[in-house]
């Protein structure tokens, strides 16, 4: 009697998963069929260009992008010595007393965190969800790179944080930083608490939207010379 339950148990088993596998398939088939007509339509509609190629030519260009700011930024000098990108404190810290070896290693911090935030954009970029392709491609000339920033921005902050902390930590930023908030707790003087972490993290961000827009624009001014058949194609 237990054997036949056994039986009917696990004939069963196997009917239910035989079922989940092929009706995992015919999603895969489904996903794909609309991907096929979607950019039938495209065609059918005149564009130059399909819904794939749009989407693959979009994410291609913030990947190009996230490479100019890596190799731009992630290097001695990369924010220090670059007016556009070098950070300055506010005048709760540069008040209490000689800031410049605490603005060095922020600085230092920010150019040793790119290499890893660059990963951390290239990761987010390969799941980026894209709608309105035609509007991105067609838009102004840091489009698309806005258009991540204000998708992504706040998973990216998540993500890149730890990045941040660990430079943060390599480049010496707490020497620096303690002697002045001593300072500020025996004077007196109240303001808002001073996170360098958090503080390097936006500035990162910010240095790295910036040469990812500085790309895009030489992407489409040049039409895409210099990338790939499907940039030139697009822009």
């Amino acid at each position: 009697m237990h054997r036949q339950y056994y039986l009917l148990f696990y004939s069963i088993l196997t009917v239910l998963l035989t079922a989940s596998l092929a009706f995992a398939g015919w999603g895969d088939t489904l996903k794909k069929a609309g991907a096929e007509l979607a950019d039938d339509g495209a065609t059918a509609a005149g564009l130059p260009y399909t819904p794939s190629e749009a989407v693959s030519g979009i994410k291609e260009v913030l990947e190009l992008g996230t490479d100019y700011g890596v190799s731009s930024l992630g290097v001695p000098g990369g924010f220090s010595a670059n007016s556009a990108t070098s950070l300055s404190l506010p005048s709760s810290l540069t008040s209490l007393g000689d800031t410049a070896g605490l603005l060095s290693s922020l600085n230092t911090a920010a150019e040793g965190a790119i290499p890893g935030t660059g990963n951390v954009f290239l990761d987010v970029i390969k799941d980026l969800a894209v709608g309105d392709y035609a509007t991105l491609l067609n838009g102004g000339e840091d489009a698309i790179t806005r258009f991540f920033e204000s998708s992504s921005r706040t998973t990216l902050k998540k993500l890149v944080r730890p990045v941040v902390d660990k430079s943060v930590e390599a480049s010496g930023v707490a020497d620096y930083l303690a002697p002045l908030m001593a300072v500020q707790q025996t004077s007196g003087v109240t303001g808002t608490a001073f996170d360098p972490v958090d503080f390097v993290t936006d500035k990162t961000l910010d240095g790295m939207f910036l040469y990812m827009g500085l790309k895009e624009r030489e992407i489409r001014t040049s039409n895409g010379a210099g990338t790939t058949e499907l940039l030139q194609k697009l822009f």
